[in-house]
C-alpha cells in the first residue's frame, strides 16, 4: 500500500514548521486534512485510502503559521499540484518555506 507524505521547514530559521493545516485532494475531492507535528512532519494523508492515478493537490495553510511567529509573509495557502502514475510508489513532497517563496519537490 502507498504512502503520502510531506513535512515543511522554515528556510529562513532552519526550523520544522509544526501546525500548519494540509489538506490532501484527489481528482479535485478532499480525502484527508492534518496538521504536521512537532516535526513538520505529516507521516501519511492516506490513512489506509489507496493511492489513485492523476491529478493530486496538497494545499498548505501557511498563513496563520506566519501569523504566530508575528512575521509577514507573501503566502496564505500553498497548492501543490503533482501528478500521481504508479500508485505502487510511496510519494512524499516536501515544502521549504520562507516568508516570501517556497520550494517543492518530489521526494523519496
Amino acid at each position: 500500500m502507498s504512502v503520502l507524505s510531506t513535512h515543511i521547514l522554515n528556510t529562513s530559521n532552519g526550523l520544522p514548521v509544526e501546525g500548519v493545516k494540509v489538506t490532501y485532494r484527489a481528482h479535485g475531492t478532499i480525502v484527508a486534512s492534518a496538521v504536521t507535528n512537532s516535526d513538520g512532519r505529516v507521516g501519511d494523508l492516506l490513512i489506509g485510502k489507496v493511492l489513485t492515478a492523476g491529478s493530486h493537490t496538497l494545499t498548505f495553510e501557511v498563513g496563520a503559521y506566519f501569523s504566530a511567529q508575528e512575521q509577514e509573509s507573501f503566502f496564505q495557502e500553498i497548492n501543490v499540484d503533482f501528478v500521481v502514475i504508479d500508485v505502487n510508489r510511496n510519494y512524499h513532497i516536501p515544502l521549504l518555506l520562507s516568508p516570501f517563496s517556497f520550494t517543492t519537490y518530489r521526494g523519496s
